[in-house]
């Protein structure tokens, strides 16, 4: 039996010379997605993929076919395996150098570089060089360390070779400035930085796409690069491009929507780097699309290795899957932890136990009684409806503990509630009778909440011995009061939040930086001031007024202040104001205890561990309350 295979336009045909076995017929059509063609008898076509045509190769000699390739796909197999052997000595290579750098090698490579305004850390020359020598992979290094100089000195080496005109960042709204200031900061000059993000219009956007690159640095949010995708795919074939992933934890999902079109944007760029100081996966594919991006698809990790680690994980065999992927990512990235940096150890202050005043307390065991009192029965046909009471309840009790004021907005418009729609438990909550409204109302008028005050007593001490502060909390009601109260104080104040320009931001950071201005606390939202923000250089204490469940929030608002340039000799403080008896101290000790475990892993040689099913935050608080 005689089989010839041809590759034309790109698509992959397999015609038989004789009727189609029903068994064949099924692999190619059911595993392998081919399609038959309705003109021509016997003859199966899909798109071409070089990975497939090996194992369909394979499958029809077991079965005794004779092959016969057109010539392109006889060339195509040629080079494939020369790109094979290359790829595995880069593999070895690699591996040779993340289980010990050469010192020589390294001093050399950073003799080779142009001069840098800034120069590198010793940390930092050997992140540059390991990218240099894997042209495309990743760097896990503690926020804080210099990833973004580290990019910025391979990017200067590879314009420096003629082998790129621009470097492309894509990440969240927040990196850009950070990216730009780095720029001139350690390049020693202006990249004339275009910023693509909401809500430039699109027909600035086409403008940009349609001229001439006259920026080094392009700066893109996830956001546009889904919407944009055709056209910037247009544009990466025009141009030499660095393309960096920042915050690349945010296309960890296999299917999203930002995930799929930045694995598509990458096949056209041969230098790509990903980065990300939270690179832990919430579950074991979430690495697939960190190597596929780098590498293309199942170059590093094929369809095989992926199919296995899934079945390892449904029969619980997690070592077994932790060892087979780390096998094959260890060689693509690089990770610098704290230990590595030589920081100064942080230093967690035990918690402050505050007694509320009266009308906090009042409203805060109305509300818990109403948990007590619920009856979930007549929801029994809705699950999703218990939990999101459930959850509404809970966050209810949050935002007592940080001010009575945050309960008058309908919880659909609440901080808190971002990742839950509530409209629907807005127009049946039922958590507040009339008389507690009014109280509700009219709180400012007759009480104030009891942290405040301890808050008030702890800044006027810092200021006293001329220590700036850094002061945490998850609702923007609060923030406003607590920068109100400030003011009253007679202290200077600024307030990050989500509304804050990036222009603002910057020139906040740097006036809280200098630790001669007059700017002596900064009022913060995690959400919006956890990344891409350091606020380090003249301040060594952050003071958290409430939190909230979101770890990889916590972690990264800790770095804002704990991190090289300023750490390695000056210690910083974390304080923590909690309500006696309240979620305060609850959520507190969950968070704790998730956040010790990731820096665990954070901190150890092995960066993939295997993730617990801890359960529900909300639906678990909610039961230790009802009791």
């Amino acid at each position: 039996m005689i089989v010839e295979i041809n590759l034309n336009n790109n698509n992959l045909s397999i015609s038989f010379n004789n009727e189609v076995k029903s068994l064949i017929k099924i692999q190619l059509t059911t595993i392998y997605s081919f399609i038959k063609n309705n003109e021509l008898e016997n003859v199966y076509e899909k798109r071409f993929s070089f990975n497939e045509l090996l194992e369909i190769k394979d499958y029809l000699e077991k079965n005794k076919y004779e092959i016969i390739f057109s010539n392109n796909i006889e060339k195509s197999i040629i080079d494939y395996n020369e790109k094979k052997i290359k790829f595995d000595e880069k593999i070895a290579s690699l591996k040779k150098i993340n289980k010990k750098f050469n010192k020589e090698d390294v001093r050399n490579y950073i003799k080779s570089l142009p001069s840098l305004k800034r120069p590198l850390l010793d940390h930092q020359e050997k992140s540059s060089y390991h990218l240099y020598k894997a042209e495309s992979a990743a760097n896990f290094s503690v926020p804080g360390s210099g990833k973004t100089s580290v990019v910025l000195s391979y990017y200067k080496k590879l314009k420096n070779e003629n082998k790129v005109d621009g470097i492309f960042v894509i990440g969240p709204k927040v990196c850009f400035e950070s990216w730009n200031n780095e720029f001139k900061l350690t390049l020693g000059y202006d990249p004339n930085i275009t910023k693509l993000s909401p809500p430039l219009t699109v027909k600035k956007r086409d403008k940009f796409y349609n001229s001439h690159l006259r920026s080094e640095l392009v700066a893109c949010h996830f956001m546009l690069v889904a919407n944009d995708i055709s056209k910037l795919i247009n544009y990466f074939k025009s141009y030499r491009l660095l393309l960096v992933i920042d915050e690349a934890h945010n296309i960890k999902k296999i299917s999203g929507t930002w995930a799929t079109s930045i694995l598509s944007l990458g096949k056209y760029s041969n230098y790509k780097v990903i980065l990300t100081g939270t690179p832990m996966p919430n579950e074991f594919r979430d690495f697939f699309n960190y190597l596929d991006f780098l590498y293309g698809d199942n170059q590093i990790l094929n369809a095989y290795d992926k199919a296995k680690i899934e079945v390892l994980i449904k029969n619980k065999k997690n070592d077994e899957a932790i060892n087979l992927l780390e096998s094959k990512i260890n060689p693509f990235f690089i990770r610098v932890t704290k230990k590595d940096l030589k920081l100064t150890k942080p230093n967690f202050n035990k918690p402050i136990i505050i007694k509320m005043n009266p009308i906090e307390e009042k409203i805060y065991q109305a509300i818990v009684t109403k948990i007590k009192d619920f009856d979930d029965h007549n929801y029994n046909l809705n699950i999703e409806l218990i939990h999101k009471l459930r959850r509404a309840k809970i966050i209810r009790l949050m935002q007592v503990c940080s001010y009575i004021k945050n309960l008058s907005d309908p919880l659909s418009n609440s901080d808190q509630a971002r990742d839950f729609d509530f409209n629907d438990i807005d127009k049946s909550e039922k958590l507040i009778d009339d008389n507690l409204r009014s109280l509700i109302v009219g709180y400012d008028e007759i009480e104030k909440p009891a942290k405040i005050d301890q808050l008030l007593r702890m800044v006027n001490k810092l200021v006293l011995e001329n220590k700036k502060t850094l002061i945490w909390s998850n609702h923007l009601k609060t923030i406003d009061m607590i920068k109100n109260n400030i003011l009253r104080e007679g202290y200077h104040v600024r307030v990050i939040t989500g509304s804050t320009s990036d222009e603002e931001r910057h020139e906040i950071a740097n006036d809280f930086n200098d630790q001669d201005s007059l700017l002596n606390c900064i009022v913060a939202n995690p959400k919006a001031c956890s990344e891409s923000i350091s606020l380090h250089k003249a301040c060594q204490n952050a003071i958290y007024y409430d939190q909230n469940f979101n770890t990889a929030e916590f972690l990264q608002s800790l770095d804002r202040i704990h991190r090289v340039g300023g750490s390695e000799a000056k210690s910083v403080y974390y304080d923590f104001l909690q309500y006696e008896d309240t979620v305060d101290q609850r959520i507190y000790k969950r968070v704790r205890e998730k956040a010790d475990q990731q820096m665990r892993v954070i901190e150890s040689d092995n960066l993939i561990f295997s993730p617990d099913d801890d359960g529900d935050d909300w639906d678990e608080l909610f039961n230790e309350l009802s009791k």
